[in-house]
Order: structure tokens, then sequence, then C-alpha cells
């Protein structure tokens, strides 16, 4: 979801697949200046997330809509899977879902540039990020500590942290469990930067909007642990230590992302 104005181990090398097998059908009707917004998210997604272990095809259908949530400057908008199944590798995928965003913020999200970032953001909601975590054995909601092995080895060699990476505890129900951990509405930064010097504040899939977002290697490897194929290069190696554990076992106000 979205912060607050308030805003598997898969080893080997991760590449595009010859023909799509994963893809995003976008079923909304309102006013056409969104429209662009969603199909360019599709767009993305589709093109970092370009197959399922197993082989699987699935056309993720998405119902988006502009509508009132809270008014402005609070919950910009939410989303998630309404429909899924166990694919041939065993993990649970999204076969259908939905996103509101609030018609009170989403005009002057356009005029901020930011959007198009809250509209990536639940799109990745519905295809499991912070959803299907739990499900796919990834998780164990109050943990703090997301399991799968290969968001693990990125939070180690992208941002030169160890252990598992961070995932938020604070804010409601609909930000805590389900997204990156950051300073709380995004009030500051982390610390944790990547090789480009990036906060961890800023990636996408924190719970509060901030500017400058990106997506991070990470947030693509921990799709691939919950049953994608990620057009990522290689997998890291994880360190030993981490592989033992594993074995046993936004902006004055802060848009809170759902």
């Amino acid at each position: 979801m979205i912060r607050p104005l308030l805003l598997a181990v898969f080893i080997g090398v991760l590449a595009a697949s010859a023909h799509a097998t994963f893809t995003v059908q976008i079923d909304y009707t309102g006013d056409s200046q969104y429209e662009s917004y969603f199909d360019d998210a599709a767009s993305t997604w589709e093109g970092l997330l370009v197959d399922y272990q197993g082989g699987d095809s699935q056309n993720v259908v998405i119902a988006a809509n502009i509508s009132y949530i809270d008014g402005a400057y609070g919950i910009l908008g939410s989303a998630g899977p309404t429909a899924g199944r166990y694919s041939t590798a065993s993990f649970v995928i999204t076969t259908a879902g939905q996103m509101t965003f609030d018609s009170a913020d989403a005009d002057r999200l356009i005029t901020d540039g930011t959007f198009g970032d809250v509209v990536l953001h639940e799109m990745a909601h519905v295809l499991g990020f912070g959803t299907w975590w739990n499900y796919n054995s990834v998780y164990v909601d109050g943990s703090g500590e997301f399991t799968g092995a290969n968001a693990t080895a990125y939070w180690q060699s992208e941002f030169g942290q160890t252990g598992t990476p961070d995932v938020e505890l604070g804010g409601n129900p609909g930000t805590k469990d389900g997204h990156w951990n950051e300073v709380d509405l995004g009030a500051g930064l982390t610390g944790i930067t990547d090789g480009l010097g990036r906060d961890m504040r800023d990636e996408l899939m924190t719970g509060w909007l901030n500017g400058n977002s990106f997506i991070s290697d990470m947030t693509i490897a921990s799709f691939v642990d919950i049953g994608f194929v990620g057009s990522l290069s290689s997998i890291p190696e994880v360190s030993s230590f981490l592989t033992l554990g594993l074995v046993f076992g936004g902006v004055a106000f802060k848009r809170r992302r759902r």
C-alpha cells in the first residue's frame, strides 16, 4: 500500500524468456488521463518479471479505479490480489487483482510527477509483494525479516548489509508486514544505500512515498522468491553465515502506501 504523505531458492542466471508467459491486463473504464499510467506500470513489471518458474502462463487481470478513499494527504492507494492459484513450481501466484487510487490525491500526484510511482507500487502488491509472502513461506508476520534467499543475497550485495532484508513493522495494518523497512512516515534517511548512493527510504516498495523512487534488484529478487523469473543477470552468493541460518529453518505530509 502507499506511504503517508502520510505514503525457494532459484539458483542460476535469470534472463528474459523468448516468449512472454506473464502478462498484465488492465480493466479500467474511467477518465482517460489515468489510463497511460496503468499501461506503463504493466509494461514495466512485464519487463522486470519475465516468466514464472515452472513455465506457467498467466494473464493477470487487474481492475483499476479512481475513487474516494479517505481524502487528500492520507492513503494514496490500496491494492492486492483477488484470486490466485498454485503454480507448477508450487508457488501461490496471482490470477486477478484490484487497485484503487484516492480521487482526492490522484491529480495532485500527477502534477507532482509521482502518480506513476504510486501505480507501480500498488501493482506490485497485486502481483504478490507483501501479499503472498506468508503463503510462499518467505515471511512470518511480526518477524520483520524477509527470509527469501534471492532477496537476501541482494540485500547483502546491493546494499552491503548482513542477515535478511528488514520488513516494516511500523504504520497501520496496510503498511506493516508488507513493505521494506524505513524510518516511520519516511521521515528521514535510513543510512542504508546501494552502490549508486540511493537510500532505502526512496526504494519503491517501502511503506511511505518519497521522491526519487527506484526499484532495487532486491525487490526484483524478492519476486523470484515467490515464483517469478526476474530480469536479473545473476544471483549473488549469500553469505555462509546466512546460508546456515536458512538451512534450518510522502513532503511535509507523508503519504502512506497500502
